[in-house]
């Protein structure tokens, strides 16, 4: 019995939670599922050439409209929002090895202002098309490859499929000419990418006493061309987190993240109005963005198996090819049960 005692006591303590933003920090256990449910929502507005700001009136008069260099772009993006809500399964098949997979589903909102005529400064009016449906697939593992009483090494690699639309269409979309029509959504308002991607990952994670911190990269990179003729340029994401346990089960954490994305390659021939969106090139840049988290465990109120996990920021550094509209800030809660 005292053997049995001295053992319990001396296992070391769970390590505290990663902040909510990043991927493959941790792995259930061999046998174990966890259930998350994560929703998060943004809102970009306003437009960047590189790191300025630029007006509307700027742009329709200056930048060139891709498939016409003679003539500028007339349609400028003002705001756009997006919601997602995505189902995580992740079922530990050994005590170092998980296996992860999400679905769900995402909405997006824009509003846009149309300018009439080939030139000129005049407004003609606004539209505000949306989208929806289910977001693309993904299926990952993750590797535990070290672990002691402090660190903590994690290695994962994902592969996304093309289950969501990119071929939505706006409805009754104001063009230069004063016509309303049924046009194709642009790059950014689809849901899915249309291709099959792979990404690769690694964490490292460490904690003494209260404290805990923890570095990550995440890259996502599609092997071929859509169907519709275009990919999205490969992604590069990067966190740098630190964190706080004020009591066994409550975390906050503050991580700073940074992002690199080529430009699309390719395009889709029926993406082709005279908007500033419609312009592959005008996608991808340089972001760096600042988040504050927390995670709760439902063992306050009797739920051990439980957890509630949130996030928020804003970006405080953009250099994005452009014009593009920007980033104005993101947020996201996630409720999880490991049973």
């Amino acid at each position: 019995m005292q053997a049995d005692s001295t053992r319990a006591a001396s296992k070391p303590p769970a390590p505290p939670p990663a902040p909510m933003g990043v991927f493959g920090a941790a792995v259930p256990g061999a046998g174990k599922l966890v259930v998350s449910i994560n929703s998060a929502f943004g809102n970009l507005a306003g437009i960047k050439m590189g790191t300025r700001t630029v007006s509307n009136e700027y742009i329709v008069t200056t930048v060139p409209f891709f498939l016409n260099p003679k003539q500028t772009v007339r349609i400028v993006p003002q705001n756009i929002s997006f919601r997602t809500q995505i189902l995580g399964l992740s079922y530990g098949v050994t005590d170092d090895l998980a296996a992860v997979l999400t679905a769900g589903f995402a909405e997006k909102s824009l509003e846009a202002l149309t300018f009439k005529g080939t030139s000129g400064i005049l407004p003609l009016g606004r539209s505000y098309p949306g989208t929806e449906g289910l977001a693309d697939f993904s299926l990952s593992g993750v590797y535990r490859v070290y672990h002691d009483d402090v660190h903590r090494v994690m290695v994962n690699l994902g592969f996304s499929f093309p289950t969501g639309s990119n071929y939505a269409t706006f409805n009754n979309f104001l063009l230069p000419t004063g016509v309303r029509q049924n046009i194709r959504g642009f790059y950014g308002m689809q849901i899915g990418t249309g291709t099959f991607d792979v990404m690769p990952g690694v964490v490292y994670a460490g904690f003494s006493g209260p404290w805990s911190w923890g570095a990550s990269y995440r890259g996502r990179f599609p092997l071929a061309p859509n169907p519709q003729g275009y990919l999205w340029g490969d992604l590069h994401d990067f966190s740098g987190w630190g964190g706080y346990s004020w009591i066994p089960g409550f975390t906050t954490t503050l991580r700073v993240n940074a992002s690199l994305q080529g430009p699309i390659r390719g395009f889709d021939p029926e993406i082709r109005g005279p908007a500033v969106p419609a312009n592959p090139a005008f996608y991808g840049g340089q972001r760096v963005e600042l988040f504050g988290g927390g995670t709760i465990s439902g063992a306050f109120i009797g739920y051990d198996n439980w957890t509630l996990a949130g996030e928020a920021g804003l970006p405080v550094y953009q250099n994005l090819n452009g014009p593009q509209i920007m980033k104005n800030w993101q947020a996201g809660i996630s409720l999880r049960y490991k049973r």
